[in-house]
């Protein structure tokens, strides 16, 4: 069952990071402003796919709950 849970919580996430990295949300970042001196867009792109990065170890490492016989 926890196995289970894991598989879609990774398939939840892959929907998530897909539907992040496509070109109509991708235009959302995609403005004349700088960040620290970095533009907008690539430091979007990086900074979400980092956080997709450490969500799928989080999921993928998360201890298994061994409550069974």
């Amino acid at each position: 069952m926890i196995e289970r849970l894991r598989q879609q919580r990774l398939v939840a996430l892959f929907a998530a990071g897909w539907a992040l990295l496509n070109f109509p949300l991708l235009t959302l970042w995609d403005r004349p402003v700088t960040v620290f001196g970095l533009p907008l867009l690539p430091l979007a792109l990086f900074a979400g796919w980092a956080l997709l990065i450490a969500l799928a170890a989080w999921v993928a490492e998360a201890p298994e709950d061994d409550d069974g016989p």
